[in-house]
């Protein structure tokens, strides 16, 4: 009985859950940008070109003024991650809208969604380069200054991965069928279909069991290549009839226990496609790590380099 609820209330945050890939999909349609993708690349070519137009005004500014400005927009893009894992942010923003008319109040909660604020993030964050470019033409730059300016860079190009993986693998994930959003339920998934597996080939030739414990259970007890996974994500055909196929090549000698051998390969398809589900959940968030760390480092860095200079300053 108490399997019984603990597999219901499983199934629930299931069905819960998978709900989120939809919506997923579904927001890049509402949100203020459809493709931040190609938001940002329109970012960038402004960037380059104000760049090319701005050359004499910038070399008027001077060191501390492009780089007080590059440190600013920075601090501003920082926002994003305070208002999405923070609700202070959120509540004194309900506070001021409730005090509005109904008009000005919808509008103002409608800037505070997490999509608004994103595309404010990445805007900024890309923006950020035109300052940080006329800064770094300012003489020669140490070891610190070069390191600083490559981290800058990959944090910058690690966005644009994001932005990438978030415009396209929620809608892929979705057309490919990918029925699980946490983790936790693709192991839990992956380890009932081994026990399936094992207790269906009880019973059986030996030639049989022998042939599952050669072609099928390797499939079952381990995980596919990421390169393979990533192929199909690519290309949005299912990996699992490509790895099975040697396999399913076998059931045909088995005679009258071809079709068992067929349940088990067809088993062994779907712990492929769980895989495969599994891969996709974590490229979709092992860009956001890499983002984080770069950021970090960043910040550090910059505080590095603003003590060295105040220091160096007298101040």
């Amino acid at each position: 009985m108490r399997n019984t609820l603990a597999a219901a209330e499983r199934s629930d945050a299931g069905k819960a859950a998978r709900i989120q890939i939809g919506e997923a999909a579904a927001r890049r349609h509402t949100a203020p940008i459809a493709s931040m993708l190609f938001w940002a690349a329109f970012c960038a070519s402004t960037v380059i070109a104000l760049h090319k137009l701005s050359a004499g005004w910038a070399a008027r500014q001077g060191s501390y003024r492009t780089g007080v400005l590059t440190v600013s927009v920075f601090l501003l893009a920082a926002l994003y991650p305070v208002r999405k894992y923070t609700l202070r942010l959120s509540l004194r923003w309900l506070r001021l809208a409730s005090r509005l008319p109904r008009a000005w109040a919808v509008r103002l909660l409608l800037l505070d969604r997490l999509e608004t604020w994103r595309v404010v993030h990445v805007t900024l964050g890309v923006f950020a380069m035109l300052p940080f470019w006329w800064h770094i033409q300012f003489g020669r730059r140490s070891l610190l200054e070069l390191a600083l300016e490559i981290l800058v860079m990959l944090l910058v190009l690690s966005g644009f991965l994001g932005s990438m993986v978030e415009d396209f693998l929620p809608a892929r994930m979705l057309k490919m069928g990918n029925p699980e959003v946490r983790l936790e339920d693709v192991e839990a998934a992956s380890h009932g279909l081994y026990v399936e597996a094992e207790e269906l080939v009880l019973g059986h030739s030996e030639g049989l069991v022998h042939s599952y414990l050669l072609c099928v259970r390797p499939i079952l007890a381990g995980s596919q290549p990421s390169r393979t996974l990533l192929w199909a994500t690519l290309t949005g055909n299912s990996p699992a009839s490509a790895v099975c196929e040697p396999a399913r090549l076998l059931a045909g000698g088995f005679g009258a226990e071809a079709a068992a051998f067929h349940d088990l390969v067809n088993i062994a398809e779907r712990k492929v496609n769980l895989d495969h589900n599994q891969f996709n959940l974590r490229l979709s968030t092992a860009w956001l790590r890499l983002h984080r760390r770069l950021a970090i480092s960043v910040l550090l860095l910059i505080i590095f380099h603003v003590t060295g200079v105040l220091y160096f300053a007298g101040i």
